[in-house]
C-alpha cells in the first residue's frame, strides 16, 4: 500500500523554524510498553524517538487496557489521554488501538459499534488545530497462550477488525501500518502472555512505524505498491533469488526497516540474480522495481524469516 507523506510545505515550516516535528502514539498497553521493564525507555515510542532523532518529538499516549468502544469496559475516549494529545498538538499521529476491544464483554457486546466509534475517534484526533496526518496501525497478532486466553483477547476477533480499519483509512484517505503481518511470523516475541511484545518486539513495531513515517526519505514518493507479476521471488535460507518479467534492463533497489537502501541489482529479462542474505536478519524488506517501460517504479514487500526450515 503506497504510505502518503507529510507535505513539503510542512516539512519546509519545520525545518526553517528550528521547532520538531511532534508525532503522538495513542493506544493501550502495547503502546505504553506493558511488561517491559522500563517502558520509558524500551516502549516501541521510546524506541522510535531514538530512530527518528533529535528533529523528532514523540510522545507516548498509550494507556492500558483501553478500548475503541465507547461502552467498551475501558474506553480511550473516558480514561485515555485525548487532553494530552490535543495539548500536544502533534504534527502525526499513530493510532494503535483494538487489541482490548476483542474481549468478550467488549467484541460481544458492542461489535457492531467498533466502525463508527473507531471512525470517530480518527475524525476527533483529525480536527485538533494541528491537522495532524493520521496513520492507523492494524493491531499486532495474539498467540496462544493461558494468560492472554484468561483476559479474553482473541486473534480471530483481530483478524475481523483489520478489514474494518481498512476500510475507515480508505474511506478518510489515511495511511495504514501493517504491524500484523510481519509480526505474525514471530510468536517468540510475545511469549510472556501472547498478547504483549518483549523488548525485541517493541523493538520491531518502532522500526515499522519508524518505516512508514520516514517513506519519504527512502522511497520515491511516486511508487506504487506491486500489483501484477513483474517480479518474481524465491526464498531460501540464506538467499534471495530475484527476476523479472519485463523487457530491457530493470533495477531493483532493496531497502531494510529503516529505511536504509542496502541492495542494488540489474537484471535483463528472465535473468534471475541470486542475492546472499546471510548476514540479514529476520526482518521486513522492501524492493523497489524501476524500468522505462513501466512509467513508474513499483515495490513489493519481503519478511524474511532466517529460522524458518527449508
Amino acid at each position: 500500500m503506497k504510505l502518503k507523506i507529510i507535505t513539503a510545505a510542512i516539512i519546509f515550516m519545520i525545518m526553517n523554524t528550528g521547532a520538531q516535528i511532534k508525532v503522538d502514539c495513542i493506544g493501550n498497553s502495547i503502546t505504553y510498553g506493558y511488561g517491559l521493564s522500563s517502558p520509558y525507555t524500551m516502549s516501541y515510542p521510546a524506541i522510535l524517538q531514538k530512530l527518528l532523532g533529535s528533529t523528532y518529538s514523540v510522545q507516548n499516549d498509550g494507556v492500558n487496557s483501553l478500548t475503541v468502544l465507547k461502552k467498551g469496559d475501558n474506553p480511550y475516549w473516558k480514561n485515555g489521554r485525548l487532553p494530552q494529545a490535543f495539548a500536544f498538538q502533534p504534527d502525526i499521529v499513530i493510532l494503535k488501538l483494538g487489541t482490548n476491544d476483542t474481549k468478550p464483554q467488549n467484541w460481544d457486546k458492542y461489535n457492531s459499534e467498533f466502525s463508527t466509534d473507531y471512525l470517530a475517534l480518527v475524525d476527533t484526533l483529525a480536527s485538533m488545530a494541528s491537522k495532524p496526518r493520521i496513520f492507523v496501525v492494524l493491531p499486532v497478532p495474539v498467540f496462544d497462550n493461558p494468560i492472554g486466553a484468561s483476559w479474553g483477547i482473541r486473534d480471530s476477533l483481530i483478524k475481523k477488525e483489520i478489514p474494518i480499519i481498512n476500510q475507515i483509512a480508505a474511506e478518510r484517505g489515511l495511511d495504514v501500518i501493517d504491524c500484523y503481518t510481519p509480526l505474525l511470523e514471530f510468536p517468540q516475541y510475545f511469549s510472556v502472555d501472547g498478547v504483549h511484545p518483549d523488548a525485541a518486539g517493541a523493538d520491531t513495531i518502532a522500526h515499522i512505524v519508524y518505516r512508514a513515517i520516514k517513506s519519504y526519505t527512502s522511497i520515491d514518493t511516486d511508487v506504487k505498491p506491486l500489483t501484477r507479476s513483474l517480479l518474481s521471488l524465491k526464498q531460501t535460507k540464506n538467499a534471495l533469488s530475484i527476476s523479472v518479467s519485463l523487457s530491457g534492463i530493470s533495477i531493483v533497489n532493496v531497502f531494510d526497516l529503516r529505511g536504509k537502501q542496502i541492495k542494488t541489482i540489474c537484471l535483463n529479462e528472465s535473468e534471475a540474480v541470486t542475492i546472499d542474505t546471510k548476514g540479514w536478519k529476520s526482518a521486513m524488506y522492501v524492493l523497489r522495481l524501476t524500468n522505462r517501460s513501466i512509467r513508474e517504479p513499483y515495490y513489493q514487500n519481503v519478511n524474511l524469516i532466517k529460522f524458518r526450515k527449508f
